[in-house]
């Protein structure tokens, strides 16, 4: 059997047509493999896959340029002169020993695999045994931890009601996580009610990683003294400098508490398009302090215009008002004389 011949019969072998390439080559063994293995289909594919792995043994020595020429070029003529017409008596031999040397590679890659799968199997047992070890050691540190955790929240919520202003600058630039605990969010809360807040306790307080729920839950028991409150303090509790929309009946239920530098603060971040309360806009308009009403009268020409439709008289007298600004921005609220607004 000639070259060409040979490598037709391999091709056929594989499934393939004259002029596959390598990767056919490959693909082509790689796909019966998983099918004539003896591992997927016994032994009665054992004959099949020595075929397969014999023609994918010969096939993968030979080039690219090989493969693409020899099948198409057709069976050679016999030669009288270079005696190609006399058999290949060692071809037989040739083919023998492929075989073997497939079948001893196929049987190494079958013990190489049978050496996996105990290694998988050893391995799963060890972090079974390493993962019920190590389970039972967290549920033991929980445990440990959680009788230690109650102790220093014990301690925590009694450094707190400390009269020491030190003591308590101390406990709260060390809270951490632990001021999101429910006992150390109400000694805060106690802090802030029964003392006087200084600008650093404001700043600490403010500076805690309180979540999103404990820090309404701290507003909303402070709405009582907002009037005391900070400015940074104001901020941090309502969440103006976060990025995110404000509750704006939150907001409401302070603005008409706190000192006048806290309304410009909050009504500089009031969202747009909702109005304060009727209680709230009455608590403020009524007032003379231009801190509280040019801020006031600002919103309400930027943020809603509506409501001024309710304060007509008010803001038709504080047209005498003694500060130019609040006559400023009370005239850009009332209606001209021609009716335009």
């Amino acid at each position: 059997m000639n070259l060409s011949a040979e490598i037709a019969y391999n091709l056929r072998v594989l499934g393939l047509a004259p002029g596959a390439t390598p990767a056919d080559v490959r693909s082509a063994f790689r796909r019966l493999a998983r099918t004539c293995h003896p591992d997927v289909a016994g032994g009665q594919g054992a004959y099949r896959f020595q075929e397969i792995t014999g023609a994918y043994t010969f096939l993968k020595g030979l080039t690219a340029e090989e493969l693409r020429r020899f099948p198409s070029a057709g069976p050679e003529r016999p030669s009288e002169s270079d005696g190609s017409h006399w058999p290949d008596l060692f071809a037989w031999y040739r083919r023998r020993a492929e075989r073997a040397e497939a079948e001893a590679e196929a049987a190494r890659e079958a013990e190489r695999r049978e050496e996996e799968r105990r290694a998988r199997v050893r391995d799963e047992r060890i972090d079974r045994v390493f993962a019920r070890y190590e389970e039972a050691l967290s549920e033991r540190l929980a445990r440990m931890e959680g009788a230690a955790d109650r102790l220093q929240v014990r301690d925590i919520v009694s450094r707190l009601g400390s009269s020491v202003l030190a003591v308590r600058h101390l406990v709260l630039g060390s809270l951490g996580s632990l001021a999101d605990r429910d006992e150390v969010l109400q000694a805060i809360g106690e802090v802030l009610c029964r003392w006087e807040v200084d600008d650093r306790t404001a700043r600490l307080v403010a500076g805690l990683p309180l979540s999103a729920g404990s820090r309404r839950r701290l507003a909303e028991g402070l709405v009582r003294r907002a009037d005391a409150l900070p400015d940074c303090l104001i901020s941090a509790l309502l969440g103006l400098r976060m990025g995110k929309r404000p509750d704006p009946d939150l907001m409401d239920r302070y603005l008409g508490r706190v000192a006048p530098s806290g309304v410009a603060l909050i009504l500089r971040y009031w969202p747009e398009g909702v109005a304060p309360s009727n209680g709230a806009l009455l608590h403020l308009i009524h007032q003379d302090d231009d801190r509280v009403l040019v801020p006031l009268l600002s919103a309400m020409k930027q943020r809603f215009p509506a409501a001024a439709l309710r304060f007509r008289a008010r803001l038709t007298a504080l047209l005498e008002h003694p500060a130019p600004t609040v006559r400023v921005w009370s005239r850009a609220l009332l209606p001209r004389p021609d009716g335009v607004q």
